[in-house]
């Protein structure tokens, strides 16, 4: 991606600046990201619009747990890739939540043979965990950031259920595991996606490499 895009999606109206992630990083360690995350993570559609990334999951897979909990998950709209697969076709679309002032990641995976899966998480700020990551049902995340080498990660720092503004933590042997997640630079506008998983007793339960370039938007 380009320096001059920055600039032309800083003047385009159909994008606003984001500080969520400049915040929780701080200024230093906001200047080593890459310029091109930097772009992707300082910005944010403003309502009606969104972007687009299209690419392929060069690997998913996930255990045999992996798979029975992202089965069970779908009563509270698949926040977990349910099958296997390489050089999977994966499309990710980010727009504004409609209530709340987070961001929509939606990814849709083209599965050889099954029809499309997708998997819909919310990112957004929070007061008292500086970021959490929702899915259905009041299930969430809190999250760290941080930069290493360049590349911006997510990890999960425990796992919650939220009731009536009741936040009830959920002891870590009862989730997926810890998830970690980077976001590397790869040039030429291509980033890469990293997921990992791992249960503190089963190991990894999740794993996704992709490798992606928006095709709309910025």
């Amino acid at each position: 991606m380009k320096p001059q895009a920055a600039d032309a999606g800083r003047r385009d109206w159909r994008w606003r600046d984001d500080p969520t992630y400049r915040r929780l990083l701080g200024e230093p360690a906001w200047r080593r990201l890459s310029p091109a995350i930097r772009l992707r993570f300082g910005l944010k559609p403003a309502p009606g619009h969104r972007l687009v990334y299209q690419g392929v999951m060069r690997e998913v897979r996930c255990s045999r747990l992996g798979a029975l909990l992202a089965h069970l998950c779908r009563a509270i709209g698949t926040p977990l890739a349910p099958y296997r697969g390489r050089d999977v076709p994966t499309r990710v679309q980010v727009f504004p939540e409609a209530r709340g002032g987070g961001i929509v990641w939606r990814r849709v995976y083209d599965f050889p043979g099954r029809r499309p899966s997708r998997v819909v998480s919310i990112k957004r700020p929070d007061d008292r965990a500086g970021l959490v990551e929702r899915v259905g049902g009041g299930f969430g995340m809190v999250l760290e950031t941080f930069e290493r080498n360049a590349c911006l990660h997510f990890r999960s720092l425990g796992y919650f259920w939220e009731f009536a503004g009741w936040r009830l933590p959920i002891p870590g042997l009862l989730t997926p595991g810890v998830t970690h997640v980077v976001h590397a630079d790869e040039a030429d506008g291509r980033f890469c996606f990293r997921m990992t998983i791992r249960h503190p007793w089963l190991g990894e339960t999740f794993f996704q490499d992709g490798l992606f370039r928006a095709v709309e938007g910025i």
